[in-house]
């Protein structure tokens, strides 16, 4: 068997103890690749981004313990127990459990500001049930799961990653509604007021740098800034509340 080096922390590891990775770099699966959550996607990692993630559940855990703990914040989905919301600090969790001897283990997270989320799309797949796993895997044995799939803006490491939410009754819709109400993201008649006000925005802003850009104006690269972010808050709401909050979190740990 082929052996390699890990390039992590060196050590030699033969072809069952290895984990390849895109750029063809090759890391241990005793030590280095435990670091990292265990749904990471090792087959599509780079060295460099393999190296951000274990810093990233290196500080994220730290995080976690000093304030998430103290804190205690539900789950905002029925259906899953690994993503804890902290309106107050403005953060996310994503928590995970490694294996501490046979009958123990201990939390590790990745931390995540709130103002960083973009997306939380419904998705479906299949998994391996229990029964399946111990009779080798068959087809008939797959089980339906449902996810909820997050992506953040501006995030080293783990960026975008699939969250269990179970066979919860309409779990998904509600979650969809929780964080269209945190950004305030109105998706409703009641409210399509506001909405309508950061779109009209959003445009004046886009015309302001459009018209900087044919009139030679010096200010043009303010004017474009103004004009991305004022469409960022008509699309995602305005994050402002939500960047102060984690700001004034973290600046403590």
């Amino acid at each position: 068997m082929a052996k390699q080096n890990c390039a992590i922390c060196g050590a030699e590891v033969n072809l069952l103890q290895q984990q390849k990775l895109a750029d063809g770099n090759y890391i241990c699966r005793k030590v280095c690749a435990k670091k990292a959550m265990g749904d990471f996607d090792f087959v599509s990692a780079t060295l460099y981004s393999v190296k951000e993630h274990i810093i990233q559940v290196e500080d994220g855990t730290k995080i976690y313990q000093k304030l998430f703990v103290k804190h205690k914040p539900k789950p905002r989905c029925p259906g899953s127990q690994r993503v804890l919301v902290a309106e107050d600090l403005g953060l996310i969790a994503k928590v995970d459990y490694k294996r501490k001897g046979l009958f123990s283990s201990y939390p590790v997270a990745c931390i995540y500001r709130i103002a960083d989320l973009y997306g939380w799309e419904y998705e479906e797949g299949t998994k391996v049930s229990m029964a399946g796993a111990a009779s080798g895997q068959k087809t008939s044995d797959l089980k339906k799961v449902k996810y909820v799939h997050y992506y953040f803006w501006d995030t080293p490491g783990m960026s975008d990653f699939l969250d269990d939410i179970g066979g919860a009754m309409n779990a998904y819709s509600s979650l969809e509604k929780y964080y269209n109400q945190l950004f305030g993201i109105q998706k409703t008649l009641g409210n399509i007021k506001e909405t309508w006000k950061n779109q009209i925005g959003a445009i004046k802003a886009a015309g302001s740098a459009i018209k900087a850009a044919a009139t030679g104006s010096e200010n043009l690269e303010a004017k474009a800034g103004e004009a991305a972010n004022a469409m960022d808050r008509a699309q995602y709401g305005d994050r402002t509340e939500w960047i102060a909050k984690a700001d004034a979190a973290l600046r403590g740990v």
